[in-house]
This record gives C-alpha cells, structure tokens and sequence, in this order.
C-alpha cells in the first residue's frame, strides 16, 4: 500500500501533485535556513537584549534598503537575457551579458556606499553611536554593497545550476549561526554580530564566483552554428531591470523600511519588539515561498498550452490548499506564540505577543493567496501584480501615517494587516480576470 502510494507520488502527472513534488526538492534547503535562522535569533535576542536587538536590526535593516535603492539586482535579466544564448551555445554573449551585469551591480554597490558615509553622520548623531560603531557599521556596509553576488546567481540558474544557487545561499544562515553561537559564549556586542553578518555575506560571495569560476569552460566553448540570438536594446534591458527591481524594492519597503521607522519614531525596543514579531511571523512565509517556485512553472505551462479547464482547476485547488494551511498556522500562533517568544528570546520580549498576531494574520493573508503572483507572471501580466504591491504600500504609508503617532508599533501592525488585505484582494481580482481569457503567455 505504502509503495503503491509512493509510485503514485513520484510518477503522478496531475498539476497540484508536480507542484508539491517540485517543492519538495527545494523545501530541504529552505528549511535548514529557516531553522538555522531560528536558532541565532534566539542567541541574538538573548545576547543584546530588547533595546541592543532592535538597534541591530534597525542597522542592518538600513543597509538592506540603501542596497535595495542603489545596488541593483541582475539575476533576472541574466536568466531571462542570458537563457538563449546558452541554448544556441553563444557563451561569448553570455559571458558579455554577465560582465555588463556584473559592472552594473557594482556601480550601484559603490554608489550605497558613497550613500552610506554621507548618512553615517545623522545616524549617529540620532542615537549616539560611537567613532568605533562607526566605523562597523560603514564596514558591514561595505561588504553588503560590494558583494556582486546577484550576477553569480543568475549566471547558475541561467545553466540549471541550482544545487550550487542553494549552498551559496545556505551558507549565510550557518556562518551566522556559527558566530553567534561564539559571541554568545565571549563578548557580544552590536559590533560583533555587524562583523558576523558581513562576514556570512563576503563567505557566499566568494563561494557563488568560486562555483561560476569553477564552470567557465562552459561559458567558454566556442558557439555552435545555430541560428544566432539577437542582442536586447538597452532601452530593453534596462526597463526590464527597473520593473524587476522595483518589484524587489516593494517586498524590501515592507520587510525594512518599517523597522527602520518603527525605531526611529518609537526607539530601538519597539524595533526590537516589532522585528523580533516580524521574523518569527515570516519564517512561516519564507518557507511558503518555495511553493511558489514550481507553481509558476507549472502554471507557465498550463498558460503556453492554453488549458483552461487545467489552469482553472489548479488556481482554485493551490488557493484552497493555501487558505487551510494558513487557518492552520494562524491557530497555531495564537496557541502557541507566547511560548514560541519566551523559549527563543526570554520573558523580555513577550510584549511582542500582539504584535505578533497581527503580523502573523497579515503573513498568512498573504500566504492564502501565494499562488496569485505566480498565476499573474505566467499570464504575462507581471505589471498588473506589480501595481496591486504598490497599491498595497501605498495604503501602508497611508495608515501607517495616522496610527503610528498615536498607537506605536500596534498601529504600525494594523497598518501591516490592511496592507496585506488590499494587496492580496486585487491580487484576486487580477488573477480572475486573467484565468477567466486566458492566452498563452509571451
């Protein structure tokens, strides 16, 4: 019964089936991050307490946004640019493509930079940093901007190179692990995670240009006589990076910028309290998103062939299963995330309760309609999921601008919940739109 079960599984062509036999693959290495990530957020907690925690965060959380802002991502349009040519064997225009990538990501990596020492100043003016803290800052800083790791990433997903793409990100979460584990038994101090953080950067940095480095004959051989790919314009390529990359500034805005906010406005525990709520909500969504992977994949599909009836029938069985599982998770907060706060950061931080069901109900908002984003990019009408994220944001600041004065942090989370609530609503109603004439995609 059970190999039965197991055969079936594994040889199952049905839609839903594919896309969780896919994830499956993925949702190994995901989960080690997530779990991994788990852990040294319970020894940074612990080690800098509400105040240091939320200070920290607020650090890193800048530097995340400037390099959002500044430091473009180049993957997607490797993939998309480069794809071609690796299938008629032009590796010398795949090796160009990737080299104008790799000038680009760096560019804007020195510009974060050049940003970074300029606002260094008012920063630690505001909250009284040291010349040493400083200089940390600048220094993790640094190596976040100037680690291209973008481009290697799109060079090994442009050659199927996956497995590489998944221990050059699973490094970050052990290396942190790893110097947590040794600050927590010596000295730790705000400065100390900086360097760990930037150290767990620069480590899968070298590694992700060390697996690129390590296959360049591939890219190297000489092309083969099919028929050659045309070149896109610049025009082309830099419009494609502009709606990439203000898509990844939308996801950025709402997982950063508000922390930055938050401690700004109502002090670094607050922050620390918000952030702590914030992670623990998302790691549930971070693992989610590995469903999604496969799920546009196989929707891409559904949409070239034009059927309906499949495509139809997957939209509302992936919402369903979505939906169930978020009920699920969301009970499970409310029962157990007190005790999940106490045991991973101490009593200190049980104030973050609240917050976190808010935050946790705005996540798995988000999470039952996972699969609309996917549907509405296989449908070529990435432009119409792009505008119900900004619409989102834009009610975000909107709500947050009257609640965060008077009700703090509390407000910000309502904020957080009717954000998700809007954008996952018009989601829906572009997804609809999109199943109800749908058309091969482009």
């Amino acid at each position: 019964m059970l190999k039965n079960r197991i055969s079936k599984w594994t040889q199952s062509e049905d839609s839903l089936v594919r896309v969780f036999r896919n994830s499956s693959w993925l949702f190994s290495a995901k989960g080690i991050g997530a779990i991994l990530s788990i852990f040294y957020l319970a020894l940074l907690t612990r080690s800098l307490g509400v105040s240091g925690f939320g200070e920290f965060m607020m650090i890193v959380s800048a530097v995340q946004l400037l390099a959002a802002i500044l430091k473009l991502q180049t993957w997607q349009a490797v993939v998309r640019f480069g794809a071609p040519y690796l299938l008629t064997g032009d590796d010398r225009a795949f090796r160009k493509l990737s080299i104008r990538s790799f000038l680009i990501e760096l560019s804007g990596g020195i510009l974060a930079c050049g940003a970074l020492w300029l606002l260094l100043p008012v920063g630690g003016t505001h909250f009284g940093w040291s010349h040493s803290m400083a200089l940390a800052i600048m220094g993790y800083g640094a190596v976040v901007f100037l680690s291209v790791r973008s481009t290697a990433i799109g060079i090994l997903r442009a050659q199927d190179r996956f497995g590489g793409n998944a221990a050059g990100d699973a490094i970050i979460p052990l290396v942190r692990f790893t110097g947590a584990i040794l600050l927590f038994f010596a000295t730790p101090t705000i400065a100390g995670f900086l360097v760990v953080w930037a150290l767990s950067e620069f480590i899968s940095f070298l590694f992700m240009w060390f697996l690129v480095a390590r296959n360049r004959k591939v890219i190297a051989q000489p092309a083969s006589s099919q028929l050659p790919v045309i070149a896109p314009s610049w025009p082309e390529f830099f419009s494609f990076l502009f709606f990439t990359n203000l898509a990844f500034l939308a996801n950025v805005i709402r997982e950063r910028l508000v922390v930055v906010i938050v401690g700004i406005f109502v002090g670094p525990t607050a922050a620390g309290l918000y952030r702590l709520a914030d992670q623990l909500a998302n790691s549930v969504n971070r693992l989610a998103e590995v469903f999604a992977r496969p799920l546009f994949a196989e929707l891409s599909k559904l949409f070239a062939g034009n059927e309906s009836d499949r495509l139809t029938g997957l939209f509302w069985r992936s919402l369903r299963v979505s939906a169930v599982s978020g009920a699920v998770m969301f009970l499970a907060l409310v029962l157990l995330g007190q005790f999940m706060i106490d045991v991973i950061s101490g009593p200190e931080f049980l104030a973050a309760y609240p917050i976190l069901l808010l935050l946790g109900a705005a996540t798995i908002i988000s999470l039952s309609g996972l699969g609309l984003e996917p549907l509405l990019q296989a449908a070529n009408r990435a432009h119409v999921a792009l505008i119900a994220k900004l619409a989102g944001l834009t009610a975000l600041a909107m709500a947050m601008t009257l609640l965060l004065p008077k009700y703090g942090t509390m407000g910000v989370s309502w904020a957080m919940l009717l954000s998700a609530i809007i954008t996952t609503i018009l989601l829906f109603l572009f997804s609809r739109s999109a199943i109800a004439k749908p058309h091969p995609a482009a």
